[in-house]
């Protein structure tokens, strides 16, 4: 909704949108018995009011499907400077398109929640990489279990979603690059246990970024390498 709001907003910080375009854009059918989603919409609004990040004039519970509800933006609340995620146009416009059988909103939440968390490492003010870059590297290497849990979602979905978000086509290049670690053995008597992949953004130096991800791993786990990834029902360990 944010990024909805946010991308139809005019130089005078007012935005429209409508519940039919809202559902339509995440690939939700509109019929005369409105989904739960609708539902949601207003909740988000609702939060979006309280946290005076937006007004709204209308009375959302008499909105129609192609009611025009006008936004008034509140940059100083709806605007955030530090630790916040970004976006881009093409980034968003790859995934609202996608040619898939998964829902668009499951596509972007995952991409969103690995975005977060690989982050953009602070610079010189002129624009070269800090000496100490290699400890900060943008890259996501959690486990799809609590990933799973923090996004209330399958981890099955998950899957399909990095699946997608990590696949290049003939048209489109994948948004992510995947890189399996392997796994390690903390007990001689117990089954080896995964470890998380790294996933990086695919853009120039995603290499650099992957090896700096792998260091920071073995210094994680205290292994000076890592064991062949074990196929089968072995556990990730986060």
């Amino acid at each position: 909704m944010y990024i909805l709001i946010d991308k139809y907003r005019s130089y005078e910080d007012y935005s429209w949108i409508t519940i039919r375009k809202v559902l339509n854009f995440y690939g939700y059918k509109t019929h005369k018995r409105k989904p739960k989603a609708v539902g949601e919409i207003r909740d988000i609004l609702e939060y979006m009011i309280n946290n005076k990040m937006i007004e709204i004039a209308q009375d959302l519970d008499a909105a129609s499907y192609d009611t025009a509800i006008e936004i008034k933006i509140i940059p100083e609340n709806f605007d955030s400077t530090e630790k916040f995620g970004k976006l881009t146009s093409s980034q968003f416009d790859t995934i609202m398109m996608a040619d898939t059988s998964l829902n668009r909103e499951s596509i972007l939440m995952a991409f969103l929640y690995i975005n977060s968390y690989i982050g953009c490492r602070s610079r010189n003010n002129d624009g070269s990489e800090l000496p100490n870059a290699k400890d900060y590297p943008e890259a996501f290497f959690r486990s799809i279990e609590n990933m799973a849990k923090e996004l209330s979602m399958s981890k099955d979905t998950i899957n399909k979603c990095i699946d997608y978000l990590t696949t290049s086509t003939d048209d489109i290049p994948a948004l992510l690059v995947k890189r399996e670690v392997g796994s390690i053995q903390k007990d001689v008597n117990k089954p080896p246990q995964n470890v998380p992949n790294i996933y990086v953004l695919n853009k120039e130096g995603y290499k650099q970024e992957i090896e700096w991800a792998m260091n920071k791993m073995l210094e994680v786990y205290g292994v000076k390498e890592f064991l062949p990834m074990k196929s089968g029902n072995y556990r990730f360990s986060d």
